[in-house]
């Protein structure tokens, strides 16, 4: 007999004619879904939180594994330039980063 969470689930899904699939499963697509999605370490870290695990390294080991298909897409985007990294946003970059180091050189620029 299932009872909780899954028992609730179940009769949800029954009254909108959907298949059964248990609240692991849902969470797990949940997790590779959001650590697919995430662009930065924060993001990561707020999956690995929502997940409940005590570190990123829990939700690697656990979800990190990546099917051949997404190795391949993953490296065949590094090359590519990211919304990020655009010409405006280097430059910015550059400026800032020179104008720290000149004023660590000399405190009174």
């Amino acid at each position: 007999m299932i009872y909780g969470a899954g028992k609730d689930l179940r009769e949800w899904l029954q009254k909108v004619g959907l298949p059964y699939h248990s609240p692991h499963k849902f969470m797990h697509g949940h997790a590779v879904y959001a650590l697919k999605n995430a662009k930065d370490i924060p993001a990561l870290k707020a999956v690995s939180q929502n997940l409940m695990h005590a570190n990123l390294s829990v939700t690697d080991g656990v979800y990190g594994i990546l099917s051949e298909m997404n190795v391949r897409e993953q490296i065949a985007s590094l090359g590519k330039q990211s919304d990020f990294m655009n010409e405006y946003n280097l430059d910015l970059i550059i400026t800032e980063l020179a104008n720290k180091l000149k004023r660590n050189i000399n405190p009174d620029y």
